[in-house]
């Protein structure tokens, strides 16, 4: 500990060996010296003459305070300092005596614990410390804003209850594996706050150490990526409308082409055959028949793919309409029910009575109802057992917006469901024949009437395509 004697005028009477040796002065440089020109940095100067004089007057007692000196070298220490007095046989104040401990170091240390601390507590990023177990000990402000949970929520608890079960146990196990050993683990977490809300967090955990090099406690540093990744799946989404819409474009082109180059010898084929039909059988041979029907069957065929081509690559603008479901539903088996007599399916329909009606463009909605019982006949060409498609129609009122939902079932094979995602991609097909564009059509056309349309294979067998549209006007 340092000491110091100062006179009633500050001049120094006394003064330690540490207190010189702390300061670099020699003891006959110091003795009958003015402590304040000697001691006391010319910024404190006045102020400290002020406190002195105030204590030698008698008008304040001496208490511990904590004041700046400066060595003989320049360098500059911050001292505790406790006083006492000491009085004449006239009962006057003689000298005031003070013990000093050099305090720079601690309070250099607590400065900058107070400067980490208050950069944990105002961090734009979450911050969690636990324990080794993983029980948190501290999380910062910024992290109960995130989570909605607050300190007293979490604390002796562990971050499972974060959790959103899409991180597997063993990634778990590995990131426990990383930091235990000491290394540091960097991963994202896709996480769930107190409101039941998802989010995701760039983590990093890192371990603490204490002098002899254990771990004590593991620091995570998290910042909230959700808005990063709701853009970015934004621009992907973005990028591939731009895709789309690029090969969109490129399909309109070729299918211009196709209909311009292929259309006109396809139907000069088809009227020769149409001709030749015309003639007796007999004139040119049942098996000329039979091989100018195929070629005819043929024709129709790639008309069919030409149609599917063209509709696909330039959709027509809407003409909507107030349309009547059940005369809509009716329209559309009638459309199909050469296929359907051909095929001896049994079909069955389903209305309430007053349904609403919906606004729309007959024409294409006709072609989207057509098409799904033509899937559905598909679906049941090959079971052994009678064909049946039940088609439904029931009202909707769950949502925000009331709807009219129309159900088209057969009872065939059902739908692989690795391929539920691939269904309504352009031409992708299951079928040996077929474009791969009626579900990309039917979808195309819902997309048009803000509808929507889910596939699903029934429990008892056989596939369920059900549509659903809003009720009210749509913008043409």
């Amino acid at each position: 500990m340092s000491a110091v004697t100062l006179d009633a005028e500050g001049l120094i009477t006394f003064c330690n060996d540490c207190l010189l040796k702390l300061t670099g002065w020699r003891r006959e440089e110091v003795i009958g010296k003015n402590w304040f020109d000697l001691f006391v940095t010319p910024q404190d100067r006045q102020q400290a003459h002020t406190a002195f004089a105030e204590i030698i007057n008698g008008n304040a007692s001496p208490h511990t305070i904590e004041s700046h000196i400066t060595t003989k070298f320049g360098e500059i220490l911050l001292f505790s300092w406790a006083s006492t007095l000491s009085f004449s046989r006239l009962g006057k104040i003689s000298t005031l005596t003070s013990i000093g401990q050099d305090v720079t170091r601690q309070h250099e240390h607590e400065e900058r614990l107070r400067k980490l601390s208050r950069a944990v507590e105002q961090s734009r990023n979450s911050v969690v410390i636990t324990d080794t177990n993983g029980h948190i000990e501290y999380v910062n402000p910024r992290f109960s804003e995130v989570t909605g949970y607050s300190a007293e929520e979490v604390i002796g608890r562990t971050p499972k209850i974060f959790k959103s079960g899409e991180t597997s146990d063993t990634d778990y196990k590995q990131l426990w594996r990383t930091i235990i050993q000491g290394n540091e683990w960097r991963g994202v977490f896709h996480n769930r706050k107190k409101n039941g809300e998802f989010y995701w967090d760039d983590t990093l955990i890192s371990p603490i150490r204490n002098e002899l090099g254990e771990i004590t406690h593991f620091l995570a540093i998290k910042e909230d990526i959700t808005e990063h990744v709701r853009l970015k799946q934004e621009v992907e989404e973005r990028n591939q409308e731009l895709a789309k819409t690029q090969t969109l474009t490129a399909m309109g082109r070729m299918a211009t082409m196709i209909a311009h180059d292929l259309r006109n010898p396809l139907s000069s084929i088809k009227m020769t055959l149409q001709i030749w039909g015309k003639r007796a059988e007999g004139d040119w041979g049942e098996e000329a028949a039979e091989m100018k029907q195929i070629s005819l069957d043929q024709v129709r065929y790639m008309e069919i793919i030409l149609a599917d081509l063209l509709t696909f690559a330039r959709p027509d603008a809407l003409a909507p309409e107030w349309l009547d479901v059940k005369k809509l539903l009716t329209s559309a088996i009638n459309t199909t029910q050469k296929e359907l007599q051909e095929s001896g399916a049994k079909i069955t329909e389903d209305y309430p009575p007053q349904l609403p009606t919906i606004h729309g463009d007959a024409t294409k909605l006709r072609q989207v109802f057509s098409n799904l019982i033509t899937n559905a006949l598909d679906a049941i060409d090959d079971v052994n057992h009678v064909p049946q498609i039940r088609i439904r129609a029931l009202m909707e009122v769950n949502g925000a917006t009331p709807a009219i939902r129309i159900d088209i079932c057969d009872n065939g094979g059902g739908i692989d469901p690795g391929l539920n995602g691939k269904l309504f991609e352009p031409f992708f097909t299951t079928r040996a024949k077929g474009t791969g564009l009626g579900l990309p059509i039917v979808k195309r056309i819902l997309d048009q009437h803000h509808g929507q349309i889910n596939l699903q294979t029934n429990k008892s067998g056989g596939t369920c395509a059900s549509v659903t549209l809003p009720i009210g006007p749509i913008e043409s």
